[in-house]
């Protein structure tokens, strides 16, 4: 029986293992075997375990920058690599070697990789790899080094990064890559957004770029309040996005994850309705006028395909990357990353788009277009491209 093992290694939350595991159901379903080796075992173990899928436990290292670099911004995802060990040759070869010992003992025809980039490294040039992300854990692989996505340098020279990778493989008498950004690349890869998400597309090669599964349609229904709110309780900028809702007359509905019944009754004793269970998307989407959330590309993609505007609460970089791509198309407005905005912003960037009808306009009309070209489904051209490498070996 063919095998394939689905390495996560770099990142938090679901989001990097619900990209995977409709992949491995596909595979499973065509008799392939599968595993995972992931980064946070206690969250994720129950949900790929329903499954019967087996699950190792990552390599893992607790990202620190080192004093050399510390008090300059990250600016690349080569400067995210130097936080777990890509300048320091024994940290690197620790972790490779360990993601070899898990890949030797499941003994996989083809490793898929979602930002895993020491998963490829530990089979580069032995076993074949494919990559799945987004654009930004996936940057262009075809790269010398990684580019800056930010105004500022890199913190960490490249050449570093790329001398740390070689004397590792080097000693592990491994086949040694010409540059980091081939770890990104693999025999095939794939980015799962639209491709106007992808600052990078004109860049890449061997490459398709397309959500994983089909979009919702346009919501044909109108809306019969506000907003509808799906943040996170952990983030120092929901309190001041839930202050100014408070403190407007807007009518909406927020579901707050991560709250404890104590922070939900509080807010509700401010006026606010507030969800203890998650909501269906589609009807929170299809009753209210605009969407207020964090900017992930699964809830950007999913709003812009129904046709609603919306407002985004960014927590990082990547995700203020995202609701700046929707603002430029006049599709969203958007606040500053770590919580470097106060509830006055937060009521303008949502009085924007509820006093001006040009938003809803122009959300329809992309949520129309999005249709036309649809339906999307990588899923199934990455299901058909690891079977067919599968069958060819």
């Amino acid at each position: 029986m063919k095998r394939v093992l689905f390495a996560w290694e770099l990142g938090d939350g679901l989001g990097h293992v619900s990209r995977l595991l409709p992949i491995a159901r596909a595979l499973a379903k065509n008799g392939v075997d599968c595993a995972f080796a992931v980064r946070n075992l206690m969250v994720t173990h129950p949900v790929i375990a329903r499954d019967g899928f087996p699950v190792f436990h990552a390599p893992w290292v607790e990202p620190y920058a080192p004093q050399d670099v510390r008090q300059q911004p990250i600016s690349s995802i080569g400067d995210v690599l130097a936080t777990v060990g890509y300048i320091e040759p024994e940290k690197l070869m620790s972790l490779v070697e360990c993601w070899s010992t898990i890949i030797d003992a499941y003994d996989p025809d083809i490793v898929v990789t979602d930002y895993s980039p020491t998963a490829a490294l530990a089979v580069y040039g032995e076993r074949p790899f494919v990559c799945i992300g987004d654009w930004f854990t996936m940057p262009p692989g075809i790269w010398s080094e990684f580019r800056t996505f930010k105004e500022s340098p890199n913190r960490v020279d490249p050449a570093r990064l790329l001398a740390t990778v070689q004397e590792v493989q080097t000693r592990r008498s491994k086949p040694v890559p010409d540059r980091v950004p081939a770890l990104m690349q693999g025999l095939r890869n794939f980015v799962l957004t639209l491709p106007e998400l992808d600052p990078y597309a004109e860049f890449r090669e061997n490459t398709e770029i397309s959500p994983l599964n089909p979009l919702p349609k346009p919501l044909s229904t109108e809306p019969e309040q506000d907003y509808f709110g799906y943040l996170s309780a952990t983030y120092a900028g929901t309190g001041k996005v839930l202050e100014a809702l408070s403190a407007s007359s807007w009518k909406g509905e927020i579901y707050l994850r991560d709250a404890n019944e104590a922070v939900r009754e509080q807010w509700r004793g401010r006026g606010l309705t507030i969800h203890t269970q998650p909501q269906s998307m589609a009807d929170m989407v299809g009753r209210s006028r605009l969407v207020i959330h964090h900017g992930g590309l699964g809830t950007l993609e999913q709003v812009l395909a129904m046709g609603r505007p919306q407002c985004i609460v960014p927590r990082h970089f990547e995700q203020l990357k995202n609701g700046l791509f929707a603002g430029k198309k006049g599709l969203s407005t958007g606040l500053q990353s770590g919580n470097r905005f106060q509830p006055e912003h937060v009521h303008h960037a949502i009085n924007a788009i509820l006093t001006q009808p040009a938003f809803e306009q122009r959300a329809k009309a992309f949520a129309a277009n999005l249709d036309a070209r649809g339906p999307f489904n990588l899923l199934a051209r990455i299901t058909d491209f690891i079977l067919s490498t599968l069958n060819g070996r």
